[in-house]
C-alpha cells in the first residue's frame, strides 16, 4: 500500500464506510482491462494495449493505420486538453470511439485476428489481479470487466489463454 496515493483518504474512509454498512450484496465492482487489471510495463518494457497491438500489426487493411491515425491526431488533443468543457469532450470521445469502431470494422477487423494479438501473450496480470479474481467469485460480488478500447472480445480470449498456460 505504499505506492499507493490517495488524493481524498477522507472521502475514501466514508466510501469504505457506506459500503460497508451495506454490504456485499449491494456491492458490484467495474473495471478496466488493458491497464488496470494488466500491466503497463513488463520487465521494463511498456507494454501495448490490445488496440494499439491491432493497429501496429498488418491483421487489417493496408489504410487502417493511416486512417486510425487522423482520428488519432484529430481527437486525442480534445481528449487531453484541460480548457475544453467535459461535456464538449464526452461528445467528442464518443465521436472518436464510434468512428474507430466503424474503421475497425470496415477495416475487416474479425475475432481471429484478436485471437492473433492474444496468442502473441504480451499482457501480464498486475500483481494481485489473479488473487482478486478469486475473492471476488468467493464472496459472490459480481465482477463486470470491459475493454475502454471496445474490443472487449479479446477479454474471454486473455483468460482462456491464461487457464491454458496454467495448466
Amino acid at each position: 500500500m505504499k505506492n499507493i496515493i490517495i488524493s481524498n483518504s477522507k472521502r475514501l474512509e466514508e466510501i469504505i464506510k457506506k459500503i460497508s454498512k451495506q454490504g456485499k450484496d449491494k456491492l458490484h465492482v467495474i473495471t478496466d482491462f488493458d491497464r488496470t487489471l494488466t500491466k503497463a510495463f513488463v520487465n521494463g518494457k511498456k507494454v501495448r494495449a490490445i488496440i494499439t497491438q491491432l493497429y501496429q500489426s498488418n491483421y487489417l487493411t493496408p489504410d487502417y493505420r493511416k486512417k486510425a491515425q487522423e482520428l488519432h491526431d484529430k481527437y486525442y488533443p480534445i481528449e487531453v486538453n484541460p480548457n475544453i468543457p467535459m461535456n464538449k469532450k464526452k461528445k467528442a470521445m464518443e465521436k472518436w470511439w464510434r468512428a474507430h469502431k466503424k474503421l475497425l470494422i470496415d477495416s475487416g477487423l474479425n475475432l481471429n485476428d484478436i485471437q492473433k494479438v492474444v496468442d502473441k501473450g504480451y499482457l501480464e496480470f498486475r500483481k494481485g489481479a489473479l488473487e482478486f479474481f478469486d475473492l471476488t467469485y468467493k464472496k459472490q460480488i459480481p465482477l463486470i470487466i470491459f475493454s475502454s478500447s471496445g474490443l472487449g472480445e479479446a477479454i474471454p480470449l486473455y483468460f482462456k489463454l491464461l487457464v491454458l498456460k496454467s495448466q
